[in-house]
């Protein structure tokens, strides 16, 4: 099977992979695609995130191009995000929606929120003050409750 040549610039030399919307978006749909293939503690075997890193490769643009590491790496820091917006949900008296996230509203819910977002395990929460997550209901399905 002969891999498809990168879009984009190949910077021979970074070290980090920088990821685009576009591509989390990628990644993210093919694994709620291969769902099935989830193994334990919610990760994907490595013949999975091979097959994801060469899923997502045509839109890469610059950098390093992303390989079966990097694709685990993603997908953990994804599932943290998963994981506190679950957290959050479950927590008694907080409100969560996928359209308003928490919904901060006020100085007393902002007070509470600054407070809670202050704590290092729940900074991963600051973006979603006042608007849900995208890949959520991906997620979920990935994810199933019950």
């Amino acid at each position: 099977m002969e891999l498809a040549a990168p879009v984009g610039e190949v910077d021979e030399g970074a070290k980090r992979a920088d990821w685009t919307a576009e591509e989390t978006t990628a990644l993210i749909k093919y694994l709620h695609v291969h769902r099935s293939e989830r193994a334990d503690a919610g990760n994907f075997r490595q013949v999975t995130y091979v097959n994801a890193a060469e899923h997502i490769r045509p839109l890469h643009r610059t950098g390093k191009i992303k390989d079966y590491k990097n694709v685990s790496i993603k997908w953990g820091s994804i599932k943290q995000i998963y994981n506190a917006i679950m957290t959050y949900r479950r927590g008694s008296g907080e409100h969560w929606d996928n359209e308003n996230g928490a919904n901060i509203c006020g100085a007393a819910d902002a007070e509470k929120w600054g407070k809670f977002v202050a704590i290092k395990r729940n900074t991963i929460m600051r973006p979603f003050r006042n608007r849900g997550w995208e890949y959520l209901h991906f997620m979920e399905d990935i994810f199933p409750q019950g």
